[in-house]
C-alpha cells in the first residue's frame, strides 16, 4: 500500500483513538481503556471500539481516569482485543490528542503480542497551532474554544468522540485553506508526527493472526441527563481541578517547553484551583518523572534532552514547584 504522502487527507480514513493507561512509561505501565471512532469519507463518524482493558497488574492513576482494579475484571487483555483495535485502523491514519503519549503506549502493547508495527499518526493537539488556529492546550480547552461537546474527561469514548469532532473541524480548515494532501499538510510545520506519513496504513496482511472477536467490557454509560449531573458535579471536586491542571500541564510540556502563554494559563489555573503545595508536589514530579523517563527510553540523554530537562525544571519551578527544590 501507499504511503501517506501519496493520498488526499479527505479521501483517507481516520481512527480517533483515546486509552487510559496506569502510568506514564510504556512497558512498566499498561493500556486500562480504549476507544476508537472511526471517521471515513462520506460516512458519519462511528464509535467502533470502547472497552476496559485488563492491564495485567494493578490498576495505578485512578485519581486521573477513575477506573479501578475491580472496574477491569472481566475486561479482556489487549492481547484478546488487538486484532480488533487492528482492524479498526485498517487503511487509514490513527488520530489522537497528544498522539506521541497513545502512539508510544499502542506500539508498545503491539510489541507484547509479536507484533511490531509502526502507525502513521496525526496530532490532534499540534494540529491547532499548524492550522493556525491558536497555541497548543489540553482537550478541555481546545473544546471549549471550538464549542465542542466534552462531558467527560478521561472516559476514553468521551475523548475520543471529541477528537473526532475536533478532526471534521480541521478537515474543514484544511479545504477551505486548499491543503488537500498530507504532503501539503506536512509543509505547513515540521512537528514531528509528520515524519509518520511517510508509513502506509495497517492492511490486514500485516495484522494477520491477532486475537479478535473477544467480550468487550465498556466503561458504564449513564443516561445523558444522569452523565451531565454527574460531570457537573465532579466539576466541583477535586479529583476534576487536579485532574484539570494535569492535562493543561502535561500538554504544555509536552515539548519540553512551555511558552510565556501557557506558563500564564496554568498559573492561572493553580490560583483559581487553589492548588496546595501537597498537590503541586504530587503533580510536578509526576511530569518532571515521565519527561524523565521519556528520553531515557534509549538509556542516553543527548544534550538537547538535557537541555529540555533543565527548561522543564525551570518551568516547574517558576510554576511553584519543581523536583529538588
Amino acid at each position: 500500500m501507499r504511503s501517506l504522502l501519496d493520498l488526499e487527507v479527505s479521501q483517507v480514513p481516520v481512527a480517533i483513538v483515546d486509552i487510559e493507561t496506569t502510568g506514564l512509561y510504556p512497558g512498566a505501565d499498561r493500556v486500562v481503556e480504549l476507544s476508537v471512532v472511526r471517521s471515513d469519507p462520506g460516512r458519519p463518524p462511528e464509535l467502533v471500539l470502547d472497552t476496559l482493558v485488563n492491564p495485567e497488574r494493578h490498576v495505578a492513576a485512578t485519581e486521573i481516569h477513575g477506573i479501578t482494579d475491580a472496574d477491569v475484571v472481566g475486561a479482556p487483555r489487549f492481547a484478546d482485543i488487538a486484532g480488533d483495535f487492528a482492524k479498526s485502523l485498517e487503511g487509514g491514519v490513527l488520530a489522537a490528542y497528544n498522539v506521541y503519549f497513545d502512539v508510544r503506549f499502542l506500539e508498545s502493547e503491539f510489541l507484547r503480542v509479536g507484533s511490531e508495527v509502526e502507525l502513521p499518526h496525526l496530532c490532534l493537539m499540534y494540529l491547532r497551532p499548524m492550522l493556525g488556529l491558536g497555541r497548543k492546550c489540553c482537550l478541555a480547552d481546545a473544546c471549549r474554544a471550538y464549542g465542542i461537546p466534552h462531558p467527560a474527561a478521561h472516559v476514553a469514548s468521551s475523548d475520543a468522540l471529541a477528537g473526532a469532532r475536533m478532526w471534521a473541524m480541521y478537515l474543514e480548515v484544511m479545504l477551505s485553506r486548499d491543503i488537500r494532501t498530507f504532503v501539503d499538510l506536512a509543509s505547513l510545520r515540521a512537528y514531528k508526527f509528520v515524519d509518520s506519513f511517510s508509513l502506509a496504513p495497517l492492511d490486514s496482511l500485516r495484522t494477520k493472526g491477532m486475537s479478535s472477536g473477544g467480550p468487550l467490557k465498556p466503561r458504564v454509560h449513564l443516561p445523558v441527563g444522569a452523565e451531565q449531573q454527574l460531570v457537573t458535579s465532579e466539576m466541583s471536586s477535586r479529583r476534576a481541578v487536579l485532574r484539570e491542571y494535569w492535562d493543561s500541564l502535561t500538554a504544555a510540556v509536552a515539548d519540553l517547553e512551555i511558552t510565556e502563554s501557557e506558563m500564564r494559563d496554568l498559573n492561572d489555573k493553580a490560583k483559581r484551583f487553589a492548588l496546595t503545595i501537597e498537590e503541586q508536589r504530587g503533580l510536578h514530579a509526576r511530569v518532571f518523572a515521565g519527561a524523565l523517563g521519556k528520553v531515557l527510553e534509549d538509556e542516553l540523554i543527548t544534550d538537547a534532552e538535557w537541555l529540555g530537562l533543565r527548561r522543564l525544571h525551570d518551568c516547574l519551578r517558576q510554576l511553584g514547584w519543581a523536583p529538588g527544590v
